[in-house]
């Protein structure tokens, strides 16, 4: 009866070591399915993507395919690895420790960011005041442009600017109201540049002549508008003109506003001289010595051929004409050398005759020039 009962419980523990055995198998079999059905998506993916790629016959070899592929994978491989690190900062801990060191963390974060943005601010303020009271802010350098009639030195007397002026306390629309004052400057415009300059453009109205009155010189400006009142310097290179009252005065400023402004600073100096068959003549002297009669009504377009008549005469090494003499422009344009016996102001200067081989080869390679540059006119127009 007891070796019955034994032997019933041995085969009862045999067969449970049994169930315990096969209970343990599928339990790993399990567990390894588990891992197998928890794969990253991003890697499924791919590699259903690659088994794709074996199974279809599509060509890989186009360069932007290639760039977009490499661009997801490396978005693929950081994705993974930043997942990882996290995974493996916070694996030895469990879900509340874990919450409360991401906690911890964004705290430390923050206190970063709040240090940074504080130690910038704390750098501009610095920065900032040593701008404001050192000589880096202080005016040292000005930069004058657009001015012509009106010297520097007029310029930088209306900007006011005293010796430890500094940048951020100078007042443009001060300044410019100052140079405003002044009848030869039309506007200004004034720009600050950091650390410590100033730029000054200046716009002046167009003037066209000065006229000699008693012991001053008036300037005319455009529009015909003459400053008798004007009392400073005049730094343009105008022409002078003499000996023109009332209409005349009106006429050759009108005749000067027409010529261009590199033409206008090419004469020196402009004399009334009237014939009793010429009430409108009138002698210029030009800048590079030579001499020319004209007609105020015909003046302003026929003197803009003046560089390619003055040009076109025979000239020395030293510049001076090998013949002396003027250009006519009062009827057409001719050239008339000097006559012993005559200057440019007597009556009969238009009748001068040559006398010499080389006064009548300059006065023909003038007119040769002048009928030139007559054709081109007229094949232009």
């Amino acid at each position: 009866m007891d070796d019955t009962r034994g032997n019933r419980n041995k085969k009862i523990r045999s067969i449970k070591r049994s169930f315990d055995k096969d209970k343990t198998e599928l339990e790993n079999d399990k567990n390894k399915k588990i891992k197998d059905d928890v794969k990253p998506k991003d890697s499924l993916q791919k590699e259903k993507n690659l088994s794709n790629d074996r199974t279809s016959n599509k060509p890989l070899n186009s360069s932007k395919n290639k760039g977009e592929n490499l661009k997801k994978e490396v978005k693929t491989s950081l994705r993974e690895k930043r997942h990882k690190f996290q995974n493996d900062k916070y694996s030895h801990l469990t879900v509340t420790e874990k919450r409360e060191q991401q906690k911890i963390d964004k705290r430390k974060r923050q206190k970063r960011i709040q240090y940074i943005i504080v130690t910038t601010l704390i750098l501009l303020i610095i920065l900032f005041l040593l701008y404001m009271f050192t000589p880096l802010s202080r005016i040292s350098h000005v930069n004058i442009s657009g001015n012509h009639n009106v010297s520097d030195s007029q310029v930088e007397k209306e900007l006011n600017i005293k010796k430890g002026s500094r940048i951020y306390t100078f007042s443009k629309s001060k300044a410019i109201n100052n140079l405003k004052k002044n009848s030869l400057i039309k506007d200004v415009q004034i720009n600050k540049q950091l650390p410590n300059t100033l730029n000054v453009k200046i716009i002046e109205n167009n003037l066209v002549g000065i006229v000699k009155d008693k012991n001053k010189y008036v300037p005319i400006i455009e529009g015909n508008k003459k400053l008798d009142n004007y009392n400073g310097d005049i730094a343009s290179s105008a022409p002078v003109l003499e000996d023109f009252k009332g209409d005349n005065l009106n006429s050759i400023t009108k005749a000067l506003s027409k010529m261009s402004n590199e033409t206008r600073d090419m004469i020196s100096e402009i004399k009334y001289a009237p014939l009793q068959n010429q009430q409108n003549r009138v002698l210029l002297y030009m800048k590079d010595g030579m001499q020319v009669v004209g007609d105020i009504n015909t003046l302003a377009n026929k003197i803009e051929y003046y560089p390619q008549m003055s040009q076109s005469l025979a000239k020395d090494s030293s510049g001076q004409l090998k013949t002396e003499g003027y250009i006519d422009l009062s009827v057409g344009a001719s050239f008339i050398p000097y006559n012993e016996n005559s200057s440019i102001n007597s009556k009969s200067d238009q009748n001068v005759r040559q006398k010499t081989q080389q006064e009548t080869e300059a006065k023909n390679e003038l007119q040769s020039a002048l009928n030139k540059i007559s054709e081109q006119s007229d094949t232009n127009n």
